[in-house]
Order: C-alpha cells, then structure tokens, then sequence
C-alpha cells in the first residue's frame, strides 16, 4: 500500500513537472517538424503496366496483349525457374570445360614442343594437323558464349571478371589468329604470334574454377514450390480470372486476380533467386568476386523469403492483399494513417526514453540531495517500498506519456490521410509470418518502446546508486543511450555485437518491423537474433539490476 501511495505521489510530480512540460513540448515541436518533412514513398509494391477502362480491355490485355505483365510474358518468368533448376542438375557445362581445358592443354603443350624442337616438324604440318583437329578456337568461343549468356544460378559454374576477361581474350586471340589455310608460311607467323602470348594460355589454364550445385534434395525441393506449385496456382488464379470476364465482368475482381497472378510470378522468381544466393553464401563466403552475384542485405532477404512463402502457399489467395510492416502503403499506393502514426510514434519514442532517463536522474538523484527520500524512509516506508514506488512511477509516467502522445497521433494521423483495415503480414523472428491488424501492431510497438524506457531507466538508477555526482551520471547515462544508438545504426547484424546487451532492448525488429527501408530510429536485427533469447537475456539483466540496484539503495 505504501509502495503505491509513494508511485502514485511521484507520478504526479513527474507528470506535473516543468521539464517534463518542456520536454512534451519538444516532442510536440519535433512531431511538427517530421509531419512537414514526412514524404514516403507513395507506391504500390505491384501495380500493371497496361491502361483499361473496361473489363474488356483488361482482358484482352492481360491475356492476348505483350505487356511485361501479360500471362504469356509471366508464364516465361517461370520457365526461368524451370532453367534455373535445369542448371543445378545438369553436369553438361562441367563437363564441357573439363574437355576444353583438356584439349587447350594439349594445344598448348604441342605449341611448346614445336617452339622447342622445330625441326621435328619440317613442314609443321603434323602440327597443323593435330592442332586443327582439336579445333579449340571454336570450342573455347563457344563456351565463353554460353557462360556470358546465362543468368544467375543456370549455371553450375563460377568464373570470376578477371577469369571471363582472360578467357575472352584467349578466345579472340585463337579466333583472330587460327583458320585454314594452304600457305604453311602463313600458319608458322600465327603460331609465333601465339607463342608471344603464351602467358594467356597459362592464366587460363590456371583458373581456379569453382563448381556449386545445390544438393537432389533441395533442387527438388525448389523446384517444387517455385515450379510445380506456382504453375497450379496460376491454373487457379486464370480460371477464376475467366470466370470473373465471363460471369459478372467485375472489374476490381478482375484487377485483384490479374496483380495476383503477377505477385505469384514474382515472388516465385524473388524467392528461387533469393534461397540459392543464401545457399551460395554460406558455400562461398567471397561470393561477391563471381560475376553476377553482388552482395545483398541478407536480414532483408530472408524476411522478404518468409513473407512470400506465405503467400505462395495460401491456397484461396486470389483477392486477397496485405500491407507491408513499416511501409502500409504499400497495398493501395496511397499514404494512410499508419504510415504516419508509425513515423511520429518512433520520434516520441526516442524523446521519451530521455525523458525517463531524466526521470530517473529527479527521483534517485535529486531526491536523495534534498532529502526526501529521508523524509519518506522516516514515515515507516521500507526501503522496498520506496525503491519499488520511485520506479513504477517512472514506468507510469512514461506510459502515460506515450499512451497520450500516440492517442492524438492516431488521431491526427486518421483525420490527414484515412485509416485501412487492410492486415499487416509481417515476420516473426524472420522465420514464420503472421497476419495481425495494423492497430495490434501498432501496440507491439508501444509495448516495445516501453520496454526499452525500462531498460535505459534501470541503467540509470543505477548509476545514480553507484555514485553521488548526479548530474554527471545523468550526463553518463545520456551518453551510454547515444551509444547504444549509434552502435544500433552502425554494428547491427554481427553476432559479437550480440554480446552487447542494449541491442536487446529494441524487441520490435522480431515482429516483422526490422529490415523496412523507412523504418526510423531502430536496431536491426542482430546475427541470429531471437525474440525469446533476446527478452529472456534483457529481463534477466533487468531484473538482476533490479535487486543489485535496490540493495544498493538500502545500503546508501
């Protein structure tokens, strides 16, 4: 009882406090200032490319036009998926190289002998024979073709640029310089042209090449989701699309059907590319020196996988559509309150974790100098009590504020650009998706900023029980919260930096809110982040600096 009296008395005095006023106003101010620079990137995630106004011409273009986006052209998108596995299966490229390695060796070497022991070969036409009937040049030209051009992963085969160049160089050397002819003179100045570059057949012949597949299991695991089960989906998705133009030639029914059939497509070909790069990575750290595959934000990439997934394998998603965490207009290509809202809550959270922490700095810091924590312990309050009264009020206080801020944002939010009820399908820990409402995940991020007003608090409190200059552990604690935002900004996503326990803090990140182009002011996820580790870790560490902290209290 006491414990209360003693929250609900500071809460007061921290709510009606002057520098909390002043800091409200700067939240306010600053809310102002984002609401005139807030410009998001107002676009659908998939829209067509083709104009209609009719159900007519919307049928007509999507089945019989050649958009980018009509059925022919994305039924081609999926037969790229189909070469893709072609290319980790088959073994014909490896064994085109291998031959043509062989045959480039034994040219080379022949040229050699020829250069060392010319009068073996008179009239050189031995030589000229043999190497003619080799016929490396066409072969070594062809190859190179093929290589350059195919896409991502149609290829067991890795060649780097410097690789490509020298083999294209060796190529047009041996193009330019070998062919048929009756004057033998001719053919001896061409092989003395080949012995002056005989250092491009030894880097060739040097090329470390490197040769990855995905293992049966897993090739017929890709080809199954993103072959065989997509082509299913789409036979579903045109017959409702047909039976839509023929029935009662709904137009937004139509319209929803034919983005879907493209969505399917996309996140088909998305995720096939994006699950062999992760493979790749793992296989070959120094993957980025291979032609074609650049480094990739891997965190994104592996949310972005989950939330396709889902949709791939919803059985009745025909007209169905979701908004993308952090980024809500992604559904409607038009801004909506939750964009906004999301926006300004992230500014009043940073601000209120200031707040708390001067709140923290008033009650143990600047109580104990004046004396008023004596005047309550001599009331009969135990030490718990107080401790225990002084730190919910903060918690309170905070809530209250945050609580407040967010109603009149919402609020603002609603009346400047509408509200959708369309869900939110976010990630999970980046491994399982979820369908929520936007306003429930609007509260995961509440909650998640007061649980890391909490921890900043209790890093407070207890400086302010390891030593009595107040303002400079209020100074400290300030600059450890900079720190921590930076280093968040900075060094998230490598597994030491787990170690770090301010990284913890932010819980948002496991809700699907972590890797979104404009999201403000957060941690991303660490390497192998998890939700139930992360809040275990933090609570343990809270809860710890919770009783350590108390006994200091007792003993000061």
């Amino acid at each position: 009882m006491k414990s209360f009296k003693i929250c609900m008395y500071d809460f007061r005095r921290l709510i009606l406090n002057p520098i909390t006023l002043c800091g409200a106003i700067i939240a306010v101010v600053a809310c102002v200032i984002a609401g005139f620079c807030f410009k998001p990137t107002v676009s659908p995630q998939l829209s067509l490319s083709f104009e209609y106004e009719t159900s007519e011409e919307l049928y007509n273009n999507f089945i019989n036009g050649s958009y980018e986006d009509s059925v022919v052209n994305l039924d081609a998108k999926i037969m790229e998926n189909k070469k893709i596995i072609d290319g980790q299966r088959n073994t014909t490229l490896i064994d085109t190289y291998n031959n043509l390695t062989l045959n480039i060796n034994t040219f080379f070497e022949n040229l050699l002998v020829y250069n060392a022991y010319p009068n073996d070969y008179p009239d050189i036409s031995t030589f000229v024979d043999n190497a003619f009937d080799i016929n490396v040049q066409t072969e070594l030209h062809n190859f190179y073709n093929a290589i350059a051009s195919l896409k991502d992963f149609e290829s067991p085969l890795y060649f780097t640029e410097d690789e490509m160049i020298t083999m294209k160089s060796l190529a047009d050397l041996l193009d330019s310089t070998l062919y048929y002819t009756t004057n033998r003179d001719n053919v001896k100045a061409m092989y003395d042209v080949l012995l002056e570059d005989r250092q491009l057949f030894r880097d060739f012949l040097n090329i470390e090449v490197v040769n990855w597949q995905t293992d049966a299991d897993k090739t017929v695991e890709l080809e199954v989701n993103y072959v065989v089960s997509v082509e299913e989906k789409l036979d579903d998705i045109l017959q409702e699309f047909e039976s839509v133009y023929y029935g009662s030639q709904n137009l937004d029914d139509m319209e929803s059907l034919a983005l879907n059939y493209k969505r399917i497509v996309t996140f088909a070909n998305y995720n096939m590319q994006g699950e062999l790069f992760l493979l790749l990575s793992k296989s070959l750290p120094n993957y980025a020196n291979y032609i074609g595959y650049e480094s990739q934000e891997e965190l994104e990439l592996k949310q972005n996988i989950v939330q396709n997934n889902y949709i791939l394998k919803e059985v009745s998603q025909y007209y169905t559509n979701y908004l993308q965490p952090m980024n809500f207009n992604s559904a409607s290509g038009k801004t909506n309150a939750y964009d906004f809202a999301y926006y300004l809550i992230s500014i009043i959270g940073f601000i209120l974790i200031i707040i708390g922490i001067f709140f923290a700095y008033k009650l143990f810091g600047r109580d104990r100098r004046k004396g008023k924590v004596d005047v309550v312990l001599a009331q009969n309050a135990s030490f718990n009590s107080v401790f225990a009264g002084k730190f919910f009020a903060i918690l309170f206080a905070t809530f209250a504020l945050l609580f407040v801020f967010s109603i009149l944002i919402i609020l603002i939010s609603y009346l400047m650009y509408g509200v959708t009820f369309t869900p939110v399908l976010a990630v999970f820990n980046l491994s399982s998706s979820y369908v929520v409402s936007p306003l429930i995940y609007l509260l995961f991020k509440l909650f998640c900023i007061e649980f890391e007003i909490m921890f900043y608090t209790l890093i407070t409190i207890l400086l302010m029980n390891v030593s009595r200059k107040f303002e400079l552990m209020f100074g400290i604690s300030l600059g450890i919260f900079a720190i921590a935002f930076t280093l968040n900004t900075f060094l998230s996503g490598f597994f030491v930096y787990a170690l770090f326990p301010f990284v913890h803090a932010n819980l948002f990140p496991y809700f699907g809110g972590a890797n979104s182009s404009i999201q403000f002011l957060g941690t991303a996820f660490i390497s192998g982040g998890n939700f139930f580790i992360s809040i275990c870790y933090t609570l343990v560490l809270m809860v710890g600096m919770y009783f350590f902290t108390n006994q200091l209290f007792k003993r000061n």
